[in-house]
């Protein structure tokens, strides 16, 4: 299994229960695509420097994940289907 650093932006209007279910939600994903949860970091909200799906603001949260090559894809298509990320970023650490 490899690192991963999974980025997303949530809608910033999200209220503290929704982004808590939002976490939960991801964590028990990345779980049932036999994968490990590392370090969570949550950035805050932050202004966009551009609209993206009509929102001006965005919750930025962080994950270090370790997962299958094969579960990376399942994972990039549940994101793109949730109404509740703006955008996302899967990016494969490098072994140092």
């Amino acid at each position: 299994m490899k690192k991963y650093d999974l980025t997303v932006f949530v809608k910033g209007d999200l209220k503290e229960t929704a982004k808590d279910k939002f976490v939960e939600k991801i964590e028990a994903l990345v779980k049932v695509l036999d994968g490990k949860i590392g370090k969570i970091t949550e950035m805050g909200k932050k202004q966009l420097a551009y609209v993206i799906k009509k929102q001006r603001e965005a919750q930025f949260l962080t994950w270090v994940l370790e997962l299958p090559a094969k579960s990376v894809v399942q994972l990039e298509k549940k994101l793109v289907n949730d109404k509740e990320v703006i955008r996302h970023l899967i990016v494969c650490q490098r072994d140092r």
